[in-house]
């Protein structure tokens, strides 16, 4: 008998209040503005963000739910699939992990 689901692993997922510097470190990642109330999104690869302004409550296929609001900084491991709720308006900016042969962990 065979569990296909045993080898699946849980994508990372942290949030932490921004550093020091931040708007000097983002300044050139992209901008991303939201302001429906949902949005879907599988990270392919995995993402880095900024949340500069609004509040959302993320829930992920996995069940985890990460509530985020302006002034924190969030990492998403690849493969990761996000239902975002949007409860302000919310502008991120954002950069996408680079692919590489082993995993990096904050």
């Amino acid at each position: 008998m065979s569990d296909m689901n045993a080898s699946i692993t849980t994508p990372s997922i942290s949030r932490e209040r921004a550093p020091v510097g931040i708007e000097h470190t983002t300044a050139d990642w992209e901008t991303w503005h939201c302001d429906s109330n949902t949005f879907k999104h599988r990270y392919v690869p995995g993402a880095t963000f900024y949340v500069v302004r609004g509040r959302a409550r993320l829930t992920f296929a996995h069940g985890e739910q990460l509530d985020i609001e302006a002034g924190d900084f969030v990492s998403i491991g690849d493969g990761a699939q996000a239902m975002w709720e949007i409860s302000a308006p919310i502008e991120t900016r954002y950069t996408y992990h680079e692919h590489r042969g082993t995993a990096t962990g904050a």
